[in-house]
């Protein structure tokens, strides 16, 4: 009986297998090839464990259809808008000039990539590597950077990434979390523990894997590669592995093996072949060999000898500590760290610069510009917005025509040639994006651009600047505005206005690096109207009360100047009736007097 019910079960099991295995086979016919291999290592699994891996191949089956119908549903979206403005424009659109726009439409933020623009490289139960397309394929705009790749790791706590190593230079900022990192190059190991705001540099053909050795929050490490072997394309090569990762090793023939390591075919297939590691690129470790891999790593991060390594040490081994640094731009509306081959040596070899943006709530960076480099930033936490000003953009969209005076164009045909003018400085394209985590956007070189914070959260940009040497960043509003080492004449004529307007303009935010933000710049506006409606209040009063004030004591002079003038005359008049009276008195007495003398 018992012998009946695992005859069933295996019978089932082979119907389920010859089933999924049927149901690929036909998706390959469509183009499902990877699902297909996919589900055939799930066949060199144990019986137990084929179940859970076909249900880990159909959910990564599902969100390929997921990515690719939504993006199906955005090109017909935007074919639709194209349309209807073809049907606007009239009937003598050419099918030519639509196909024109619906490209030009697609392409209209070819600097901006959010979240969903990463494609995962890599997949494990225990955490994944997402990457961006080659720069090439996203924009011709872009082809100054062609041979770089950007990345971004995540991993669960407690995990393992095992040891591999690729075809191109890796520099990484750490994001978030802690963990320790270990490279094997020029026959030595180093290992170090990793943080937050670390910088690490893995070169291409080193060994390198990495533990999250946090027991709570993931790991993650945004990065960029320099690809060397193909432009724009990267490979991982994993030595140790077995069925998932596959082993390079376990490629070349059995005999090579043998004779390379000196022992029997069993035993390497355990190692290399179908009985070895099954459980993904990023495995689960135990809290004991957590505890191991850091008692071998040595403290990362370089001490805060800013701007200059220690006396007598010209290149310092491991991680940099990069937010232990002197901020090299710092106010109340952000903070800027910034590290380069001056300061931290692994960089020098890769002509690349590292910095981390910490931008205040409701406020931006200075809009600038850089000489040299290509800058792409990443969205590390926090939300906002940017702007990029871009004329090779807007010359694209104009096709070649002109628009009211923008980006004018015109063809002289003359002794059976022609002759091309292109007009500078008649139109820009501004790229507006909203950032977000995960967000990444690159901004080339001389391109105008801002970041601002949103109101209500800090925000935080790691960015990697590429061919660095030599680059300079032109700020072109606070402290440090180029535009206000113009001289006099030149501003006059530049700005068609006079050259103290011009510098009472351009000399209005003291600030360096970072202002306060649209939303503040409003509100200090608003507050300064109503500040000042209600000082003129207060002094219209004081006004009205002094002036009251000087009324009052007019009023009570002139009524002290009327009273007294007053009481004068009434005095004099009553001395003047009363001499007048003493005079008909003292007559009366002298007449009185003569008469009685003349009877004596």
């Amino acid at each position: 009986m018992v012998s009946a019910r695992i005859v069933l079960l295996l019978v089932a099991l082979l119907c389920a297998g010859a089933a999924v295995a049927s149901s690929w086979e036909d998706h390959d016919d469509h183009g499902g090839h990877k699902s297909w291999r996919c589900a055939r290592r799930c066949e060199d699994r144990p019986w137990h464990q084929r179940a859970r891996c076909v249900e880990q191949c159909r959910e990564e089956e599902r969100e390929k259809q997921q990515e690719e119908r939504a993006g199906r549903h955005e090109h017909e979206h935007e074919r639709d808008r194209s349309g209807r403005r073809g049907d606007r424009r009239g009937e003598g659109s050419s099918g030519d000039e639509r196909e024109r726009e619906r490209e030009q439409e697609q392409g209209r933020r070819p600097y901006v990539f959010d979240r969903r623009s990463f494609r995962r490289v890599v997949r494990s139960e225990q955490g994944s590597v997402r990457a961006l397309r080659p720069f090439l394929e996203a924009s011709k705009l872009l082809r100054g950077i062609r041979n770089y790749r950007v990345a971004v790791l995540e991993a669960n706590p407690r995990s393992f990434v095992v040891p591999s190593h690729t075809d191109a230079h890796c520099i990484g900022y750490v994001v978030q979390g802690e963990g320790v990192v270990t490279t094997i190059e020029n026959g030595e190991r180093r290992s170090y523990t990793i943080k937050e705001g670390h910088i690490f540099v893995a070169p291409a053909g080193a060994i390198t894997y990495l533990a999250n050795t946090d027991g709570r929050k993931k790991l993650v490490i945004a990065k960029i590669l320099h690809t060397i072997s193909v432009p724009g394309e990267f490979q991982f090569f994993f030595g140790p592995g077995g069925r998932n990762p596959e082993s390079f090793l376990s490629s070349f023939s059995k005999s090579i093996q043998r004779a390379a390591y000196n022992t029997s075919s069993d035993r390497l297939e355990r190692l290399f072949g179908k009985h070895g590691q099954d459980k993904g690129i990023i495995v689960r470790a135990t809290e004991e060999q957590i505890r191991e891999l850091r008692r071998h790593a040595s403290e990362g991060g370089h001490g805060p000898h800013w701007p200059l390594p220690p006396f007598g040490e010209s290149h310092v081994h491991g991680p940099y500590s990069l937010l232990d640094q002197r901020p090299s731009i710092g106010n109340q509306h952000g903070q800027l760290y910034e590290a380069d081959a001056r300061s931290f040596h692994d960089l020098a070899d890769h002509d690349v610069s590292v910095s981390f943006a910490n931008i205040t709530a409701g406020s931006m960076s200075a809009p600038l510009f850089n000489t040299r480099s290509f800058k792409i930033s990443y969205v590390a936490k926090g939300e906002g917005s940017a702007e990029i000003v871009c004329p090779h953009h807007h010359q694209s969209q104009q096709g070649g025509k002109s628009e009211r005076g923008k980006g004018r164009r015109r063809s002289e045909e003359g002794g059976g040639g022609s002759e091309e003018e292109e007009e500078a400085g008649q139109g820009y394209h501004t790229i507006r994006a909203r950032l977000s985590p995960g967000t990444a956007f690159v901004v080339p070189v001389g391109h105008p651009y801002v970041a601002v914070a949103s109101r209500d959260s800090n925000l935080e940009l790691v960015c990697f600047e590429i061919h660095a040497e030599k680059n300079e960043k032109v700020f072109l509003a606070g402290a440090d505005n180029v535009l206000k080492k113009l001289d006099r004449v030149a501003k006059a004529l530049s700005f068609a206005a006079k050259a103290e307007e011009v510098d009472e303009v351009l000399g209005a935010r003291r600030e360096k690096g970072f202002l306060p933000g649209p939303e503040q710049e409003q509100e200090e506006e608003r507050g300064g109207r109503h500040g000042g409606r209600e000082e003129r209040e207060q002094e219209e009063e004081r006004e009205r009360r002094h002036g009251g004030r000087e009324e009052r004591e007019k009023e009570e002079e002139r009524e002290g100047r009327h009273g007294g003038r007053g009481e004068r005359e009434q005095e004099e008049e009553r001395e003047g009736r009363h001499g007048r009276g003493r005079g008909r008195r003292e007559e009366a007495v002298e007449t009185l007097l003569r008469m009685a003398t003349a009877r004596m």
